[in-house]
């Protein structure tokens, strides 16, 4: 072999070799990143934002462009009220994603906790709208608390009785009427959508709270009493549980 042919092929070699660390260490990092993303779900579910955060930090620098990653980012950010910064991440995973209607929803939800609700309604309304979407039923009643936040009463009435015909058992969206009907002051069909809301999901506390203030405006006390009493037995420790404790003890005596 000539000697410029022998250098030409040391050259070649080098340079095919130098190529195999880059993608192994890209790999490696992708491996990482699932590690660390891994972990942050386990402490998003132990109720640890703070410390899923740490994780997912780690793990979109080693993994940019996972779209999971990002939406997880992004929750644990709307989660810790940093909402610009979700906002930012939510985007990123719908480029990355081709518009997954899940994040739609996702972002959507966002919008609702930065009171921006058209911008919630536009996204639910393309999550609602996509037939991949498994849970169009939850967009639709997103879209319709949306309306409901800016008192169009009669569009949120149209989008929750759209939500329940989508899934007749689907209770928030009758505990959504049940909140439409009270700022129409219609206290007897408020009453009877947190009857259905009760009926299809027996542990819903908050429907059942709202029940026994509207039993207890009718002098119903011992209907009331009833229904906090369920309450205490499946919340007693929660926030809303010591709510209905201090109600149940204001009650007359039967």
């Amino acid at each position: 072999m000539s000697p410029i042919l022998r250098l030409a092929t040391i050259i070649l070699m080098s340079a095919l070799f130098a190529c195999v660390p880059v993608k192994q260490e890209s790999q490696q990092d992708h491996n990482q990143a699932n590690v660390h993303y891994k972990l942050a779900l386990a402490h998003l579910q132990a109720d640890n934002p703070t410390l899923a955060l740490k994780e997912l930090l780690i793990a979109v620098k080693q993994n940019p462009k996972k779209s999971s990653i990002q939406v997880a980012l992004a929750q644990t950010y709307q989660r810790k009220k940093a909402y610009p910064q979700a906002e930012k991440h939510y985007l990123e995973a719908l480029k990355l994603s081709d518009n997954d209607p899940r994040y739609q929803n996702n972002l959507a939800t966002l919008y609702l906790d930065m009171e921006k609700w058209d911008k919630a309604i536009d996204y639910f309304d393309k999550a609602s709208k996509n037939l991949l979407f498994v849970n169009a039923h939850v967009a639709v009643t997103g879209k319709g608390y949306a309306y409901f936040k800016k008192k169009d009463y009669p569009a949120a009435l149209k989008y929750l009785n759209e939500a329940t015909k989508l899934v007749p058992r689907y209770s928030s969206a009758y505990f959504l009427k049940s909140e439409v009907y009270h700022a129409l002051g219609d206290t007897e069909l408020e009453k009877t959508a947190l009857q259905r809301a009760i009926e299809l999901s027996p542990q819903f506390i908050q429907a059942r709270y709202q029940l026994a203030v509207l039993l207890l405006q009718e002098n119903s006390v011992e209907e009331a009493a009833k229904q906090l009493k369920v309450i205490l037995e499946f919340a007693p420790t929660s926030e809303l549980g010591r709510k209905t404790q201090k109600l149940l003890k204001s009650l007359p005596a039967p």
